[in-house]
């Protein structure tokens, strides 16, 4: 970790005892900064606390930011590659939902089979057992007459 970079794991916590917001500076003089600050501003009766996370621009040399820029450190380039990625990972999972789709359906298909199958079977064994019972009545009636 540089000089330059300040741990953003621990959040602060500000004078009115909250947890600190994450925010970005909108102002034409720090854009694009980042820093904790009270979740609720001054004017709505918050403590006003804040501290910067991004390093001040005021110090950097230009060629130094071209670097970084050229070095793949642009936001933009890793947006973009985040996204790239995102949009293949996508694209795989989908593959994966279909053929998984398809799968559960030939599954669902064989479950209704077996089913079937086991139903008949159910069938013939009570045929099976009516005409047991069917045989002994017969033979009782006869033994009584």
């Amino acid at each position: 970790m540089s000089q330059s970079s300040v741990n953003i794991e621990e959040v602060d916590v500000c004078k009115c005892g909250y947890y600190c917001r994450l925010k970005t500076s909108r102002t034409p003089l720090n854009p694009g900064r980042r820093f904790f600050g009270c979740k609720a501003s001054k004017e709505n009766g918050g403590c006003g606390y804040f501290r910067w996370i991004d390093p001040s621009l005021e110090n950097v040399d230009e060629s130094s930011l071209m670097n970084r820029f050229i070095d793949g450190h642009n936001p933009i380039d890793r947006l973009k590659r985040k996204v790239k990625e995102l949009e293949e990972e996508r694209d795989s999972l989908n593959f994966q939902l279909n053929e998984n789709e398809e799968k559960l359906m030939v599954l669902n298909k064989k479950l209704k089979e077996v089913k079937l199958q086991r139903d008949w079977e159910n069938v013939k064994f009570n045929r099976v057992v009516i005409v047991f019972l069917c045989l002994l009545t017969i033979k009782w009636f006869f033994n009584i007459v």
